[in-house]
């Protein structure tokens, strides 16, 4: 009872760094038992812990916190759709966009652009989906981005997070197979912060709609999905 008190009592003096910690542990414990093998578990359970890890976090500490208020005030911001039809439009435009980008490179080197099935679009999407905009954004954008704007201001909040949200995928570049292990890291840096940036501005300009964050996840994660797979 006494360390369950303390530790309610750290995530109340230190709520966003017990956020960004809890979210470390359970990825990169997540990712440790999968690379080296501490535990049997299947890796799409690892998988889909890992990427839960930013929602989990922010339910643990605003269960700590604030209670079950606090929890369902968080999951509300998923409700909030009527921000007008432009915010979707440029969601989608994104996808489109990064996969003109890829064909484009791909003619200009003379290569042939390869066939995706409907069947293979459906799992790409299926797993940017899942893996990422569902998952994270509970975390990322409804509690890390409206706590760290009650200290900064927009835009070095969105510096912040997206710098802690990229080097948060660094284990994936350990996990053979992932999608992240054929890029080089530091380009993968600099654009998941300019992402953010981008997200954090729509996230401030749609009431706080986790709805708006998650389509702009999923269709930045997609369009990245896309272009690999033409690539």
């Amino acid at each position: 009872m006494e360390h369950g008190r303390l530790i309610v009592n750290l995530f109340k003096k230190y709520p966003l760094i017990s956020f960004f910690l809890l979210s470390y542990l359970i990825m990169y414990s997540a990712a440790a038992i999968g690379i080296f093998g501490l535990i049997d578990i299947p890796f799409i359970v690892l998988a889909i812990i890992g990427s839960f890890a930013p929602t989990i976090a922010a339910m643990i500490v605003l269960g700590s916190t604030e209670g079950k208020t606090g929890i369902v005030k968080l999951f509300s911001k998923f409700l909030v759709w009527n921000v007008g039809f432009s915010w979707f439009l440029a969601t989608i435009s994104i996808t489109i966009i990064s996969s003109l980008v890829a064909i484009i490179y791909l003619l200009s080197q003379g290569m042939p652009i390869p066939e995706i099935s409907f069947s293979g679009l459906w799992v790409l999407l299926m797993g940017a989906i899942i893996l990422g905009p569902l998952s994270e954004e509970a975390g990322w954008s409804g509690y890390a981005l409206a706590k760290l704007q009650i200290k900064y201001n927009a835009l070095t909040s969105s510096l912040i997070l997206g710098s802690l949200w990229a080097a948060w995928h660094l284990p994936l570049w350990f996990i053979p197979g992932t999608t992240q292990g054929t890029m080089n890291f530091g380009l993968f840096f600099v654009a998941l912060v300019a992402i953010r940036l981008i997200m954090g501005w729509a996230y401030n300009n749609t009431k706080g709609s986790l709805l708006i964050s998650v389509l702009f996840h999923l269709f930045f994660n997609f369009g990245n999905e896309l272009g690999v797979e033409v690539l």
